[in-house]
């Protein structure tokens, strides 16, 4: 059975271009995971290399909480976010 695993690509330090960098190097490592990369998918797809990995698909979040942002707030707030 096939473990999948979502990953918030645009929180943290240097997101997205590092969160994706470590994500497709997991996806490379570990072919038995599908792994999920959540976040605003035209700035995960622009930093995906052309083919993708096949166990790697990008979920299109259209909002994102900001690191400044209340979590409860924001959450609520922001149904769509990654």
């Amino acid at each position: 059975m096939a473990r999948c695993i979502a990953v918030d690509a645009m929180g943290g330090d240097h997101a997205p271009h590092e969160i994706v960098a470590g994500a497709l190097a997991a996806a490379r490592g570990n072919p038995d995971i599908q792994l999920l990369l959540v976040g605003a998918a035209s700035a995960l797809e622009a930093l995906l290399p052309h083919p993708m990995p096949q166990n790697v698909q990008v979920v299109h979040a259209s909002e994102v909480i900001g690191m400044a942002e209340a979590p409860i707030p924001a959450v609520r707030g922001k149904p769509n976010s990654s």
